[in-house]
C-alpha cells in the first residue's frame, strides 16, 4: 500500500480529535507519522523522525511518535526517554500487539485511534496534567 492510499483511509478529523482528547489528560504530547520511504527498519527510521519532529524537546521527554510505513506494511511506536522509562518495552509491545487486528482488518482509523488512547492513558498515568499545562506539539498527522 502507498502512503497516500493510506492517508486516504484514514479519518485524520477523528485522529486530531484523539490525540487532543489523550493529551487533555496528560502532559505528554503523541504524534502520528505516516511515511512515505520505504523503510527497512521502522523502529530506527521513527527514532529518527522523533528527533527531526523535535520531540525531544518536550518539558519532561514526555513525547510519543506512532509511525507508518503503508508501502512495507510496518509501523512503530517510539517514546521519548521520560516515557520509556516509565512504561518500558512491554507497554509498546502491548500497543503494538493491540494494532495488528485492526490493521489486517483494514481498519486503519481504529488501529490508530486505539494506539492513541492507549499510549493516552499511559502517559496520563506516569504524567498527568497540570493546571498549568500547554500542548507543546502540534496534533496533527505528519508525513516526511
Amino acid at each position: 500500500m502507498k502512503s497516500d492510499e493510506l492517508i486516504s483511509k484514514l479519518d485524520e478529523g477523528r485522529l486530531v480529535e484523539a490525540i487532543a482528547a489523550a493529551e487533555r489528560q496528560t502532559s505528554g504530547e503523541i504524534r502520528v507519522c505516516i511515511s512515505q520511504r520505504p523503510w527497512d527498519d521502522p523502529l530506527a527510521a521513527a527514532r529518527r523522525r522523533f528527533q527531526e519532529l523535535g520531540m525531544q524537546k518536550t518539558a519532561q521527554r514526555n513525547g510519543v511518535l506512532i509511525f507508518f510505513v503503508p508501502e512495507s506494511r510496518q509501523f512503530a511506536v517510539w517514546g521519548d526517554v521520560g516515557v520509556h522509562e516509565k512504561c518500558g518495552e512491554d507497554c509498546w509491545r502491548g500497543i503494538v500487539d493491540d494494532m495488528v487486528p485492526f490493521l489486517k482488518a483494514d481498519r486503519y482509523t481504529d488501529a490508530v485511534v486505539r494506539a492513541i488512547a492507549r499510549v493516552g492513558s499511559e502517559l496520563a498515568r506516569h504524567f498527568p496534567r497540570a493546571s498549568d499545562d500547554r500542548d507543546e506539539l502540534p496534533n496533527t498527522i505528519v508525513g516526511d
